[in-house]
């Protein structure tokens, strides 16, 4: 039997964040091996209603406007496309625990049809929160529909399980599964390959210190931006590149000016294709307050990049400190300080990163074990008993 997946979810390409990352990776893996797979999703301004993305046919739905109009217009649009669709799919993939979760309980009504329920962040800013905190009047409403009819949960890291468990999700229907990097794609470059990246993408022949992601509180863009202004001499030379874009856009780069960062510090601009940058730089950084599994880091650690995080979420479950990268507090400047200049010299840290990642993050086996646990649900239900799926 075929099997056809819905992933319904809040943002998808060419919105450009983890989760959806991570989906886009996942739905190309999964086709590759036989599984059908559609997107349901919000608009994104300038992109059509319907195109195939890489293959990959993507409704996105609704109208842009106030936060009622768009949620409801969200739901009665994404329902009416999950009902043409009914025939294409057995499984709704719900990628976050607010509007597309209650968007996949609409469709998990629909005949043989099984729902996985697949956060995404953690913490106070995460999906669990968001709907037990954050929602007072709705939330408990959904919690009770999710642990009705959610088929199985995945967390992508071990705070995410522990919030599920304390959401009441019994441990039988929780799956361990991270998410993955396709190693390929993302690998380390040779020299010349670096050289010829650099100057297709009109950066500097000097050492390089990345961040990809979005501009966002979560970040800690400013606390990096602080201890950039506060670096060792030794790298004076270097450019510290901020790959992505975000509501604090304006606000970083009126901070990098007023620190005099102006020549030392590169905002690239939004882009599709993290691959090409991070191929080209010499480490990675990623700041964080908080982390699901943070896609970025999973994609600079399979390039070979030395990487310094912070120990939030996933980035602590990747990272082994001072073995394969640096794991530093949140919101130490000091630290990270400190941490800036040992990145550049412990090329090694990048080498056992991209063994850990090939081990056991290639988004061929995460795909394989996310299909182990479709045919779990299509065969099982809410009954399927609970698989480590760290591959």
């Amino acid at each position: 039997m075929t099997i056809g997946v819905a992933m319904v979810m809040h943002d998808f390409y060419p919105s450009v964040g983890g989760a959806q990352t991570h989906t886009l990776a996942l739905s190309r893996a999964l086709r590759a091996r036989g599984v059908d797979v559609i997107v349901v999703t919000r608009p994104y301004p300038g992109a059509a209603s319907y195109e195939e993305v890489e293959g990959i046919p993507t409704y996105r739905v609704g109208v842009s406007g106030g936060r009622a109009i768009a949620g409801w217009s969200y739901l009665i649009a994404g329902l009416a496309v999950l009902l043409r669709e009914r025939r294409r799919y057995q499984i709704l993939h719900c990628h976050q625990m607010i509007s597309p979760m209650t968007l996949a309980l609409m469709g998990r009504a629909l005949p043989g049809k099984r729902l996985v329920i697949n956060p995404h962040g953690r913490g106070p800013r995460g999906d669990v929160a968001k709907i037990t905190r954050l929602r007072p009047l709705t939330g408990k409403l959904r919690v009770a529909a999710a642990l009705l009819w959610g088929d199985a949960f995945v967390a992508i890291a071990r705070d995410i399980h522990h919030e599920l468990r304390t959401m009441g999700v019994p441990e039988a229907r929780i799956w361990d599964i991270p998410n993955g990097v396709d190693v390929e794609r993302f690998a380390p470059a040779t020299p010349a390959e670096r050289q010829a990246l650099r100057r297709n993408l009109h950066l500097p022949d000097t050492p390089l210190i990345m961040f990809a992601g979005r501009f966002t509180v979560a970040k800690g863009l400013d606390i990096l931006l602080n201890a950039w202004a506060q670096r060792d001499a030794v790298l004076a030379d270097a450019r510290l590149v901020l790959v992505g874009d975000g509501e604090l856009r304006e606000r970083l780069v009126q901070q990098a000016h007023s620190l005099g960062l102006d020549r030392s510090v590169i905002f690239t601009g939004s882009t599709t294709d993290t691959a090409p940058y991070l191929r080209a730089a010499d480490a990675f950084v990623l700041p964080s307050r908080t982390e699901g599994m943070p896609v970025a880091l999973l994609e600079a650690m399979a390039c070979g990049l030395p990487c310094i995080a912070t120990r939030v979420g996933g980035s602590a479950e990747l990272i082994d400190d001072e073995q394969n990268g640096r794991l530093i507090a949140p919101e130490d400047v000091d630290a990270l300080v400190r941490a800036l200049p040992e990145a550049l010299s412990m090329p090694v840290w990048g080498e056992r990163a991209r063994q850990r990642i090939v081990e056991r993050y290639a988004m061929d086996a995460v795909a394989q074990t996310y299909i182990g646990l479709y045919e779990a649900a299509l065969t099982h239900g809410r009954s399927l008993m609970a698989r480590d799926g760290t591959v």
